[in-house]
């Protein structure tokens, strides 16, 4: 009867390779402001996460110097005010801010954001008060109609539609007439109201008010 030998089996160690995750590295710093664009002087805040953990951040850009402490996570919100344009006309301006920590390797973050100024204006000169001319408006409610109401002698003889603000800044520029009624413009003072109600109401707010003065021209 054959038997068998008995044979020694050699058992290999296998050694498999676990992916061990290492500690999170800190996320990258983020500067975001709470609104696209701002009425210039009105307020805005700067939201920031990410930064060196109970460091001291500051908020800089043209005529803006904030500063703040980061809590435990690296967050915090600053409050600032949107700048100045360096005019008054109608009209908004691109602004960079920039946000840094006093860590021993600072961090840094940037965001952009619109100022602008709640106005309105029109080109000036000598012609028929019913003739077109630039107008412009800016700080208005993007999204929503813009209306003017031409007055004389306290009654609102026109409510005039211009036209649809645009975002972010609420602005608008349009050809339209100086006064746009029916009928004979009389001469002398009429003001005019700039909101965004389809009828006028002196408890309209915000609003803007101009005026202007008619003069009869005798040709030679």
């Amino acid at each position: 009867m054959h038997r068998s030998t008995p044979r020694a089996i050699a058992l290999g160690t296998v050694l498999v390779a676990v992916a061990v995750p290492a500690a999170n590295a800190q996320a990258a710093p983020t500067l975001t402001v709470n609104q696209p664009c701002q009425v210039a002087t009105f307020g805005l805040t700067a939201i920031l996460s990410g930064f060196t953990p109970n460091s001291t951040v500051n908020i800089e850009a043209d005529q803006i110097f904030e500063t703040a402490t980061a809590d435990a996570t690296g967050a915090v919100n600053i409050p600032f005010n949107s700048p100045l344009l360096g005019s008054i006309d109608p009209g908004s301006k691109q602004v960079i801010l920039t946000a840094t920590d006093n860590a021993a390797t600072p961090l840094s973050a940037t965001a952009k954001f619109r100022t602008t100024n709640f106005a309105f204006g029109t080109t000036g000169g000598q012609r028929s008060p019913k003739a077109k001319r630039s107008w412009a408006f800016s700080g208005l409610t993007p999204g929503k109609a813009i209306y003017g109401h031409f007055r004389y002698a306290g009654k609102t003889r026109a409510n005039y539609r211009f036209g649809v603000a645009t975002a972010p800044c609420g602005e608008l520029k349009v050809k339209a007439p100086g006064i746009p009624v029916k009928g004979r413009v009389n001469t002398g003072k009429w003001t005019v109201q700039i909101d965004q109600k389809k009828a006028f109401s002196k408890f309209t707010k915000p609003r803007l008010t101009g005026s202007t003065t008619v003069f009869s021209v005798f040709q030679p």
